[in-house]
């Protein structure tokens, strides 16, 4: 098991796509770009409101 011969990997699923398991990796690619587009999107009304910058889109 991955997380015995790493602990710091408690609580990550490996897919790659977060830094925890959030069932992503159970998308489509197509669903993960969606839901990414969104998220980001999201995430610059956010800061707009809070008066940041963009997301340079990392």
């Amino acid at each position: 098991m991955r997380v015995q011969e790493n602990p710091a990997d408690i609580g990550r699923c490996g897919c790659g796509r977060r830094e925890y398991c959030d069932g992503s990796h159970g998308l489509s690619e197509a669903q993960w770009q969606e839901l990414r587009a969104k998220e980001l999107a999201e995430e610059a009304i956010w800061n707009r409101a809070a008066g940041k910058a963009e997301h340079s889109g990392k």
